[in-house]
């Protein structure tokens, strides 16, 4: 299951670097992680497969949850899993983070993930987890 998460990772990204995948998922999980209040947090890692909750929780600790972070910390946080790597477009690696969790979790989990967010990091995940009008 993590292999064709990776996969649909780098199939959104054009890359071809395995790593470079497991460093996109990682840095958008951890981040989110870290933003969400720490029912919120549980209750997305319960949805993830095995592998990529270990990747989930790594490093994890429930204090001073959720960090009040802005869109800005956001993808500071993400592209420091790639050493600011000047070719690294954080906020493209966040979206396609975002669209393959849609993609192999459905809307719900996302749906409330989202709503957790501040309304400018909400801007990055897919149309599809928008509340309706």
């Amino acid at each position: 299951m993590t292999n064709i998460w990776l996969r649909d990772i780098l199939s959104q990204l054009k890359w071809q670097s395995k790593d470079s995948a497991y460093q996109a998922l990682r840095g958008t999980l951890h981040a989110l992680r870290d933003r969400l209040p720490a029912e919120e947090a549980v209750d997305l890692a319960a949805q993830l497969p095995l592998v990529v909750k270990g990747m989930y929780y790594d490093g994890w600790t429930l204090r001073d949850k959720p960090e009040k972070f802005k869109k800005e910390e956001f993808a500071r946080r993400v592209h420091a899993q790639f050493e600011f790597d000047d070719n690294i477009n954080p906020a493209e690696v966040i979206r396609a983070v975002l669209r393959v969790m849609y993609r192999h979790m459905g809307e719900g989990e996302l749906r409330d993930v989202r709503s957790n967010m501040p309304k400018d990091i909400q801007e990055w995940f897919p149309e599809e987890v928008a509340p309706r009008e």
